[in-house]
């Protein structure tokens, strides 16, 4: 399912929260409106996932949706990253570092999670960002 063409949010909750000037959002996959998840390839009876690929669309996903609420990248305060596997750290962190600078960038807290709602899905954000 789809709202205005994003996938729509797997459970009761909205995608994003504003109160005053800050955007609270929901966690942010890589999942696309088809409802798969970019970055996951079927290798015999495996399902893997990119974590490079699935970092870069979360991030893009991302900005096109602050931008929608007034805001953007470099408006983030605090990011939560949530990884179904810390061996992937290294590939996250080498896309996340070409949006956020350590200058100015948000805070930010990585996770091991045992897993996340959709197979292959790997990575997942939870974002609050200021709305200037």
């Amino acid at each position: 399912m789809t709202i205005d063409g994003k996938a729509a949010p797997l459970g009761n909750y909205p995608a994003v929260k504003i109160f005053g000037n800050l955007i609270f959002v929901s966690g942010i996959s890589a999942r696309l409106p088809d409802n798969r998840v970019a970055g996951v390839e079927q290798i015999g009876g495996q399902i893997k996932g990119d974590a490079a690929i699935q970092t870069q669309v979360i991030l893009d996903k991302l900005d096109a949706l602050l931008q929608e609420h007034g805001s953007c990248l470099e408006e983030c305060l605090d990011v939560t990253a949530f990884l179904t596997d810390m061996d992937d750290f290294p590939a996250f962190n080498r896309v996340y570092a070409e949006h956020f600078r350590i200058e100015t960038g948000p805070a930010r807290t990585t996770l091991a999670v045992k897993a996340l709602p959709k197979p292959g899905m790997v990575v997942e954000l939870k974002v609050v960002a200021a709305r200037p």
